[in-house]
């Protein structure tokens, strides 16, 4: 019940990702389930040596929408540490089983949609499942001093991040579709009310 209210109240501040609402609410549904952290799909712009580092990296830019040129222009007039990279991350959960074959039919719907990438995180009492795609894309902008790009470079690299952000949120839809081809006999009371009324079930 803890994480079920956080949803709400993560959606009240406007923290919440709204573009999955529904897929959340789908796995709310299944009694053996709830998700724990989740993003749509997001462009961010990171000041980091390579892409995937962890260390010493720095997001300067996050939407999880579209985004629009004179945003990232904006970025690139700032002073940076390292490497500018413009990237683009496909939808991510993690969601909290109560048992393996939970955590099996889960990873089904999700390969099905498109989650290549999705597998069990943590094992345990409560296995960890991150779903994941494959669905990514990382474009260098500047390196030491210099900006690497012109303007017409520019537009056409925003134009593609933000193509590559649509599909990536296609994979969310064909989740979802996924998800309710394999909801359980029985169903989560909190959230089938909640779901009927806005039109879920």
């Amino acid at each position: 019940m803890e994480a079920w209210r956080r949803l709400w109240e993560d959606l009240r501040i406007g923290y919440l990702d709204e573009d999955i609402l529904d897929v959340l609410i789908e796995i709310f549904l299944r009694p053996w389930s709830y998700p724990k952290s989740s993003c749509s799909g997001r462009i961010t712009v990171i000041d980091a040596a390579y892409p995937w580092a962890k260390d010493e990296t720095m997001t300067v830019f996050k939407k999880h929408g579209r985004v629009g040129y004179e945003e990232i222009e904006g970025v690139l007039a700032k002073p940076w540490a390292h490497r500018l990279w413009l990237s683009v991350q496909g939808p991510i959960y993690h969601v909290y089983t109560a048992s393996l074959e939970e955590a099996r039919e889960l990873l089904a719907a999700a390969r099905e949609a498109g989650f290549k990438h999705s597998g069990v995180m943590v094992l345990g009492e409560a296995p960890l499942v991150e779903l994941r795609t494959g669905v990514r894309a990382d474009m260098l902008l500047a390196d030491g001093d210099r900006v690497l790009v012109d303007r017409e470079a520019l537009h056409r690299m925003v134009d593609v991040a933000n193509e590559v952000l649509a599909r990536a949120k296609e994979r969310n839809r064909r989740l979802l579709e996924a998800l309710r081809r394999r909801r359980p006999g029985s169903l989560w009371g909190p959230a089938v009310e909640k779901a009927r009324r806005l039109g879920l079930l």
